[in-house]
């Protein structure tokens, strides 16, 4: 049965975070290797975060990142500097195929949500600089459940808002770990595994494995 509603993760999902390998950093030699620590933490403090309850949103966590990064990487970060790079995470650049695989699904009638760990301010930011905010029905933050994913209340959230049947809605992520909650949680999961990322072996699998998100449309 082709889908009806589709929740899409955000981050290295319709957004390349990647791209801030690109930025300058003068104190920083390995620029990739500094944004893969900073990613890194950023997930580990989310994951922390809901565990220890102790919320604190997205952005403040990716400062924390970013921190801790630095710090590993040897990096001097003044305060313009560090806001500018928590900052650019609202304004990540949309992978190519994002509006044409958006746009052919609305035209067959399917909605379709984000469904972020980024604070609603960043993923209104982040849509509008990608110019896709108008493709989507919706964008909804895990400020409201105040809890980061894979938390089964963040996704609660999408089947709230489709008022569908969990298995009815498609969750699209490119994260491993996210694809594997999100599965646990009873949603028809396309994990989009960009990179050749090896599979996780714990948990309940994704019921798809796709390359890029334009595989949805033959799905």
């Amino acid at each position: 049965m082709t889908p009806s509603a589709y929740a899409f993760d955000l981050y290295g999902t319709l957004v390349d975070f990647t791209s801030l390998r690109n930025r300058a950093y003068p104190s920083i030699i390995d620029s990739a290797a500094f944004i893969e620590t900073w990613r890194a933490k950023q997930l580990q403090y989310a994951f922390l975060s809901t565990l220890v309850t102790r919320y604190e949103d997205f952005d403040e966590l990716t400062g924390h990142a970013l921190d801790f990064a630095a710090a590993q990487h040897g990096a001097s970060l003044d305060a313009a500097t560090r806001a500018e790079l928590v900052g650019a995470w609202s304004s990540l650049p949309v992978y190519p195929e994002v509006p044409e695989v958006l746009t052919a699904l609305r035209q067959r009638g399917a909605r379709l949500v984000v469904l972020s760990n980024g604070t609603p301010r960043a993923i209104a930011s982040t849509l509008a600089a990608a110019k896709i905010a108008p493709l989507l029905d919706g964008a909804l933050s895990v400020d409201e459940a105040r809890a980061y994913k894979p938390s089964p209340e963040v996704y609660h959230l999408a089947a709230k808002f489709f008022k569908l049947p969990r298995e009815r809605i498609a969750f699209v992520s490119s994260n491993g770990w996210d694809a594997m909650g999100a599965a646990e949680f009873g949603f028809t999961v396309y994990w989009c595994n960009r990179t050749s990322a090896t599979p996780e072996t714990f948990g309940a699998k994704p019921a798809h494995t796709i390359v890029t998100l334009r595989e949805l449309l033959d799905a």
